[in-house]
């Protein structure tokens, strides 16, 4: 027989509980340059003791000491914040159409969501603030940042499932479940692996009855494309007018559902780093240009000192001054931080800078983090966003992130220059007689780089490159 009875018990745990200033120190480090300036530009409006000064303008001595400074006057110890330590944290056709159902009510919230965001917010920002709301627990937004980070401009999920679950320590099921409540995000259709997952997310909201409409995208998108109609009619059993039909439904959805967010209005990129070859060497630093210099206003310590100031407007400017103080050293520290970051980076692709993406090698997130002495977490919000000026170009600083690939002789090369490897091969082809993607993995193995014609064909779609019968010219044939 079953007892039942009340006990009390006392258990110990461990939690990782992050203050608004280690969150705040966080926040700073994932933002971009033109992001980091709009954050203190509101810390401006809502903090009176915090000053901007003019990019010409050098701190007073005192102004300096002030910012240094604890509220009693005692000199701040930099080294003791160390952010690490709390990281373990479609077309040129598209039109507006008839309305064929969709539902109003989605519609009517999406126009509302839309429309509320400003254009300054980049889209991933946007996708980060939908991931703060969403995420039930911390495992699950880091999860969700890494696959944001690897959203490209069009809305369109890009990164390797099993990678970012070897990365985090996680089961890949565990990943697949934060990229589906991704894909949930608006716009409708971000996140999908490619343009018939984008175009079926999308039908599942905006025409979710409709399933010959799902058909046709699933089954004979390719053959849509080349206006077969009256093989796709005979296919579904279904008549050509139908046909049509459901191709006007189509061109209402969005294949490419991140551009509208990406790429208006277009935005000006500041480096955050500069590489510039000096004596054989290659030599890294930081570019301040979006880079705010702040101090804190000397004139209200006089005022904290002023025995006409109350007990109350005292401490009021006690906390603004300890709020200020704290944004100045995490701005510090998100540079310092950056700057440690992109000199690992630079020492392990020298090879890249000299020859070109042809010679860029494989690196992980883990071992620039073993060589920096950081948190994974912290690569990938340092390198999120932030760009690198180098003599090969401007890259944004997670572009020197790729896996590895297993030559014949060993050696391991970096997906990226196997990407470039397949682009050349497509531009020298016969246009007449372009290759298929099987006949370019043929061409690779015999570089000695051994992979599958589904890598190719990933690779391939990855950089926009057109199928071997969309690439095809008939004018000279």
């Amino acid at each position: 027989m079953m007892h039942m009875e009340h006990r009390l018990a006392q258990t110990q745990t461990q939690r990782l509980m992050l203050t608004q200033k280690m969150q705040q120190a966080i926040h700073i480090l994932q933002l971009s340059g033109i992001e980091l300036e709009q954050y203190v530009q509101q810390e401006l409006e809502t903090n009176p003791v915090l000053d901007q000064l003019q990019k010409e303008a050098k701190p007073e001595p005192e102004a300096k000491s002030e910012a240094t400074t604890t509220s009693d006057g005692a000199s701040v110890d930099d080294s003791s914040f160390n952010l690490d330590d709390y990281a373990s944290m479609w077309t040129d056709f598209r039109r507006e159409g008839t309305d064929f159902s969709r539902n109003p009510d989605l519609a009517q919230q999406r126009d509302y969501y839309q429309n509320s965001i400003t254009k300054e917010e980049s889209f991933t920002s946007m996708l980060l603030t939908q991931l703060r709301l969403a995420a039930p627990d911390e495992k699950s937004y880091e999860i969700g940042e890494h696959i944001i980070g690897d959203i490209d401009s069009k809305g369109y999920f890009t990164g390797d499932i099993d990678d970012i679950a070897q990365t985090l320590n996680v089961t890949p099921a565990e990943v697949e479940r934060v990229l589906y409540r991704v894909q949930r995000f608006e716009p409708t259709g971000v996140g999908a692996r490619d343009i018939i997952e984008c175009l079926l997310l999308q039908i599942n909201v905006e025409y979710p009855d409709e399933q010959e409409l799902k058909t046709l995208v699933s089954e004979h998108l390719e053959a849509l494309e080349h206006r077969q109609i009256p093989k796709i009619a005979k296919a579904m059993n279904i008549t050509p007018e139908r046909v049509e039909e459901l191709k006007e439904m189509l061109s209402t959805l969005d294949p490419w559902p991140g551009l509208e967010y990406s790429s208006d209005p277009p935005q000006y990129v500041t480096p955050d780093v500069i590489v510039e070859k000096i004596d054989e060497e290659y030599v890294v630093y930081l570019s301040d240009e979006s880079v705010p210099e702040l101090r804190i206003n000397g004139d209200y310590r006089k005022m904290m000192q002023n025995g006409r100031v109350t007990k109350d407007e005292k401490q009021y400017l006690r906390d603004k001054v300890e709020s200020a103080r704290w944004l100045i050293r995490n701005i510090q520290q998100r540079q310092q931080t950056i700057l440690r970051i992109a000199s690992a980076i630079v020492e392990v692709q020298e090879e890249f800078f000299d020859k070109g993406i042809e010679a860029i090698k494989p690196l992980t997130l883990q071992e620039i983090a073993d060589k920096v002495g950081v948190h994974e977490a912290t690569v990938s919000r340092t390198t999120r966003g932030k760009y690198m000026q180098t003599p090969q170009g401007l890259f944004e600083m997670k572009f020197f992130f790729s896996p590895g690939l297993k030559r014949d002789s060993g050696d391991a090369q970096s997906s990226k220059s196997v990407q470039s490897v397949i682009k050349k091969i497509i531009e020298e082809e016969d246009k007449t007689k372009p290759l298929s993607d099987q006949k370019i993995a043929d061409m690779l193995k015999k570089q000695g780089i051994n992979i599958a014609r589904r890598t190719v064909t990933k690779y391939r779609e990855g950089m926009g490159i057109l199928s071997t019968t969309m690439r095809r010219s008939y004018q000279d044939a």
